[in-house]
């Protein structure tokens, strides 16, 4: 047997040993060789990571890389040629191919799970992409229905239009909203907010806050029935609004 014979099934052995399937006896002797070989020593710091998985259950991310080149070397170890293999003359016998046939199992059996995982994942991720797609193409289609809706209330024909301070308040139907243009510039800390007086009531009721663009504009659609209310109103408040006017009103507009 010439040298890159035995140092062939030499590397069958550190494969096997990387994977912790090799009997005391063996692991023994090629321990003693790895403290003696830079390319076997090598060969076992690649193998050993894909091997430490077995004792994880997969519990880590496998390099398919290393897996791969464990496979191959545990392949060509239980090749039929093995069974005629002897290892090197400093240690007599066979090579253990019962183990090395146990050993191959596990890590088939391994990647075969890792993949099968991964696989799994990138459907279950596929999966979410996918729903959160669905939701924000919904909530668009959504977005773009109101402003048609608003577009076609404000530029209505019979839309009932009243004159505010800065802009106007335009009634149609069931919608009532905010036209409002040049509104002053807000203090820090503080926000637009409408109120909304129902018919046959004697105090308002506190409705959206917002602020005006770079500009002072802005377009508001209180969520209130244009019907049911008496009047609107405007002031300015704290962020997060207010339950009662804190500032004198921008304005009080009867809807009639």
């Amino acid at each position: 047997m010439n040298g890159a014979t035995e140092h062939e099934g030499m590397l069958d052995l550190v494969a096997v040993a990387a994977l912790g399937a090799l009997p005391a006896a063996d692991l023994r002797f090629v321990t003693l060789h790895l403290a003696a070989c830079a390319e076997c020593r090598a060969e076992y710091d690649a193998l050993r990571p894909a091997a430490d998985v077995v004792g994880l259950i997969a519990e880590e991310p496998v390099d398919t890389l290393r897996s791969a080149r464990m496979k191959k070397r545990l392949l060509a170890a239980i090749a039929p040629t093995a069974s005629t293999r002897r290892a090197p003359a400093a240690r007599a016998g066979l090579i253990w191919s019962s183990s090395l046939v146990a050993a191959a199992a596990v890590v088939f059996a391994l990647v075969s799970t890792v993949q099968d995982i991964r696989l799994r994942s990138d459907l279950a991720n596929a999966q979410r992409t996918t729903s959160q797609l669905q939701t924000r193409v919904a909530e668009t289609q959504r977005t773009n229905e109101n402003e048609r809706d608003m577009l076609a209330d404000l530029f209505a024909a019979n839309a009932k239009r009243y004159t505010v301070a800065d802009g106007e308040v335009v009634a149609r139907g069931s919608h009532v909203y905010f036209a409002l243009r040049a509104l002053p510039a807000l203090p820090k800390g503080k926000v637009y907010q409408a109120w909304t007086l129902a018919k046959g009531a004697k105090t308002v009721a506190p409705s959206v806050t917002f602020t005006p663009n770079a500009s002072g504009s802005a377009v508001v659609q209180l969520p209130a029935d244009a019907a049911a209310l008496a009047a609107v109103a405007l002031t300015v408040e704290p962020e997060g609004g207010s339950k009662a006017p804190t500032s004198k009103p921008t304005f009080i507009q009867p809807l009639s």
